[in-house]
């Protein structure tokens, strides 16, 4: 399995607030994820309110179709970055190599709740709160 990476580093210079800022990444990153099915989120300059960093993933089975995919995605942001008053002014990519074997987990339940005590009897219940016959 490949694993790419894209940081995306963005100005927004018409923005004069963070809220303004996050409207303007908020509609970057739907496009991205509704277009691309990637991970996104913003990963660098949140409190400054003309920059920003978004970090993508995108995990493939064929290196090749990885690279495809995030350069497709850098040109889709910088088209929709242009349309949000933002433009790219870096971009790092890096595609690795996950080999990792699959190793068998424990299932543990340790849920808690209403539910699960009514599951396990009423020796929960205090006594006091027990009616007695």
């Amino acid at each position: 399995m490949f694993v790419g990476i894209v940081k995306l580093s963005l100005v927004i210079g018409q923005s004069h607030s963070l809220k303004e800022k996050r409207m303007v990444l908020r509609r970057i990153k739907d496009r991205a994820r509704e277009r691309f099915g990637v991970a996104v989120n913003e990963v660098g300059d949140q409190d400054n309110w003309q920059r920003g960093e978004l970090g993508f993933a995108v995990t493939s089975g064929d290196k090749t179709q990885a690279l495809a995919v995030m350069d497709d995605l850098v040109r889709a942001i910088q088209a929709a970055a242009a349309d949000g008053d933002a433009q790219v002014v870096a971009v790092a990519k890096e595609v690795i190599t996950f080999d990792g074997e699959a190793a068998p987990v424990a299932l543990v339940d340790e849920r808690t709740g209403a539910g699960d005590k009514a599951l396990g009897g009423d020796d929960w219940i205090p006594d006091e709160w027990r009616d007695e016959p």
